[in-house]
């Protein structure tokens, strides 16, 4: 099963989920069918549109996934009502995936609330911060300049991503979909990896 490893899907929608046995069941033949789904492939345009919807559907899942693997520290929530947000700079190319979710789970007790992010100076206000590849050099460079020191995981899917200043870059193996991680980034940004995701993902550093 790729995307990002069969095992991170199977934990973020395992028993500690909240939902009923046959709710995980059923959510999780979903993730397995839409995984296998994207590892198909096809020649056509037609598929390859569809391909690239279920690979984003992939990454929303993991992002969620991430956020179950991640600890952030106590000033990262104002309030005990505060939600966990998950923002999306440089547009949003996972359809409604992600309002699906929010609507859906919750993370650590709190409700998920997605936000699209315009400047990086707005980085603070999410958890989980998803930079799509479309955003410019420049941009990003601010943006990592925004998020240092603060507990917010940037989580992007361009080449080098992790290497300069994220901590999460999704890559593709294959037809597979996989993560690369900068532990020290982690450290620096006041953010606790599990171990399972360490073990999971590949360190960016040793990667190439």
């Amino acid at each position: 099963m790729p995307a990002c490893r069969d095992n991170l899907v199977l934990h973020a929608f395992g028993r500690h989920s909240g939902a009923s046995a046959h709710g995980r069941v059923h959510l999780v033949r979903i993730v397995v069918g839409c995984c296998l789904l994207y590892c198909c492939g096809a020649a056509t345009q037609a598929q390859e549109a569809i391909d690239e919807r279920l690979e984003y559907n992939v990454k929303a899942v993991s992002l969620y996934a991430f956020g179950r693997y991640v600890t952030w520290p106590e000033p990262a929530f104002p309030t005990a009502n505060s939600p966990f947000v998950i923002g999306m700079m440089g547009g949003n190319p996972f359809g409604d995936a992600l309002d699906r979710i929010a609507k859906k789970k919750t993370l650590n007790g709190r409700a998920i609330e997605v936000r699209q992010i315009d400047k990086p100076a707005d980085c603070a206000q999410c958890h989980i911060l998803f930079v799509t590849r479309f955003v410019s050099q420049e941009a990003e460079a601010e943006l990592f300049q925004q998020a240092a020191g603060k507990p917010v995981l940037l989580v992007g899917e361009s080449p080098g991503f992790a290497e300069r200043g994220g901590v999460i870059n999704f890559y593709h193996s294959g037809s597979n979909v996989r993560f690369e991680l900068n532990p020290d980034k982690s450290v620096e940004c006041k953010l606790s990896l599990n171990a399972k995701l360490l073990t999971l993902g590949t360190n960016a550093a040793t990667r190439r």
